[in-house]
């Protein structure tokens, strides 16, 4: 028999101690799974990576146990946010009138029943976002010594990047290849069941009068490109930060309603599919939410844009939560918005606190 093949990384100090372990026992793109790779890698809201082994001054938005209510900062202490009022205060237990923000706690308020997170918002193997922390002007005078090693951070920095890069492109490679052959086999079977006349018009018509790219099979990498273009590689790499705590909306409906709603969303919202499909998912703000960054997010539907914005959002009993929100625009192949997509990733008090404070500063110097 022979030999085992030599794993593909072989240097001890390129990966995480968790990647090192998975590199022995696996050892090859088809078999290694990508969590074994980006263990410690992060997020920024801008979309930037970080590796938080090697970044000592990143913020991470992760919490070591889950909370049920958040707090606010003032001054130098947390203070827990008000309690919202809960599921009847916003109209979704009434399928022919519009969503509403959560209203306050008051008299005469039905009280919606406390319902417990199902478990952790994010599984702890999933990448995180990450605030950068401002650098003090103290760290600016190093000594030698200091900047040496701040060199050799960076040299190692470079380094596991570069192999996560080439893990990642043979990992796609070998992808390609799969999905080169299921292209072939359906080709094969549409001939099969229709026959070659039959056959070759279907492959080589193209949708709805569209230029020859738009066939049923790309018949190239450019043709593939412009059907699975930026925007779609933009919504899966969302989907991914974003620990699939996610919903889909379409604009080209009265109030722009939910349509998709993951299951990672309803845990961590506690809401069923069938009190908020169809409905406009304002019911997540509530009476503390900062209405400069619901602006924010109104502004940036009615443009098109993209946008990462933390707020203060309400679960379905009224209890708080903080969200690091990121909102993309879903455009067919004439750039036409056909969806939106919304991602949530619950993050902690302290994150939040930095986060919202930056966000405050921005908005300011604008």
């Amino acid at each position: 028999m022979a030999d085992p093949p030599p794993p593909m990384f072989s240097a001890p100090g390129d990966l995480s101690q968790g990647a090192q372990a998975a590199v022995a026992q696996r050892g090859n793109p088809s078999t290694l799974n990508l969590d074994d790779i980006f263990g410690d890698v992060m997020f920024t809201p801008d979309g930037d990576t970080v590796f938080l082994s090697e970044d000592q001054e990143a913020l991470a938005s992760g919490e070591k146990t889950v909370t049920t209510m958040a707090s606010r900062a003032q001054g130098d202490k947390f203070v827990p946010v008000n309690r919202g009022g809960g599921l009847y205060t916003t109209q979704l237990t009434q399928r022919e009138k519009p969503s509403l923000t959560m209203g306050s706690v008051g008299d005469g308020v039905q009280q919606t029943t406390s319902v417990p997170y199902q478990k952790a918002p994010q599984a702890s193997h999933h990448v995180q976002y990450v605030a950068k922390k401002k650098s003090r002007s103290g760290d600016r005078k190093m000594s030698e010594q200091q900047k040496v090693e701040r060199r050799e951070r960076n040299r190692e920095h470079a380094k596991r990047s570069r192999i996560r890069k080439k893990f990642l492109l043979e990992s796609l490679q070998q992808s390609v290849a799969l999905l080169k052959e299921e292209n072939e086999k359906l080709r094969d079977s549409i001939r099969e069941h229709l026959g070659n006349d039959k056959a070759d018009q279907l492959l080589n018509s193209s949708a709805g009068g569209e230029a020859p790219d738009a066939a049923l099979i790309a018949s190239s990498q450019g043709a593939a490109n412009k059907v699975l273009d930026d925007p779609d590689f933009s919504f899966i790499k969302a989907l991914q930060t974003a620990q699939q705590n996610f919903v889909v909306t379409d604009p080209s409906l009265p109030d722009n309603p939910i349509v998709y709603a993951s299951q990672g969303f309803l845990n961590l919202t506690g809401y069923s599919l069938d009190q908020i499909l169809g409905r406009n998912c304002r019911f997540l703000q509530g009476p503390e939410t900062d209405p400069k960054a619901v602006e924010r997010i109104r502004s940036a539907i009615e443009q098109g844009n993209d946008l990462s914005v933390c707020l203060l959002n309400y679960r379905v009993d009224g209890t708080t939560f903080w969200n690091q929100f990121f909102i993309a625009a879903l455009r067919d192949a004439s750039g036409n918005i056909t969806n939106f997509v919304g991602v949530q990733c619950k993050v902690s008090d302290q994150y939040a606190a930095s986060v919202t404070k930056q966000q405050d500063e921005d908005e300011d110097a604008e």
